[in-house]
């Protein structure tokens, strides 16, 4: 199991340094410190990495889509875009997410782990709108699923931006704009 996860973080160092097509299986195994063979062993290609990824990056923002039903929604909600925010920002993930997204565009069918995903994320955030719907805290009319996909597209057009040294936005602004005013 140590030899796969060092498998694993050899492949996200090297997507994050050379980009996922230009990284090959002889690379990941020279960073990983194993031989080309072993490393078929455990994964039979780039894209079974891509699949692993996605799913390590589901459970990575695991804790933050539980914290979207603590508390009152319009907090929760804010709390999130905060974090995620956050989370977005950070170079690696910001390169990482850039690179799968160039290859998942030359290579749909590989989208399907990264799709399911990212409707799991949709799915809490429009829980949480509809929710504060309920509790009177968060005040517009778009369909929560629609808003849940603006929110996060913003969000993270918003760290690509600030990584780019674009200026920062005001997530707070932002934030009262798509859901109403924030308490």
């Amino acid at each position: 199991m140590a030899r796969r996860a060092r498998i694993v973080e050899a492949a996200l160092a090297c997507f994050v340094e050379k980009g996922f097509h230009q990284t090959g299986m002889r690379d990941i195994a020279a960073a990983a410190g194993v031989s080309l063979g072993n490393l078929y062993n455990h994964f039979p290609g780039k894209e079974a990495l891509i699949a692993l990824i996605a799913s390590l990056e589901a459970e990575e923002l695991t804790p933050m889509l539980a914290a979207l039903q603590e508390g009152p929604a319009p907090a929760a909600l804010a709390r999130f875009a905060r974090d995620y925010l956050a989370w977005a920002r950070q170079p690696d993930n910001l390169l990482l997410g850039t690179e799968i997204l160039a290859e998942l565009a030359r290579r749909p069918e590989l989208a399907a782990p990264f799709a399911a995903h990212q409707l799991r994320l949709e799915q809490a955030l429009a829980d949480a709108i509809t929710r504060g719907r309920a509790e009177g805290g968060v005040r517009v009319g778009a369909e929560p699923l629609q808003l849940a996909r603006w929110l996060i597209d913003a969000i993270e057009g918003q760290a690509l931006r600030d990584t780019l040294g674009m200026g920062r936005g005001d997530l707070d602004a932002l934030l009262t704009h798509l859901l109403g005013e924030i308490r």
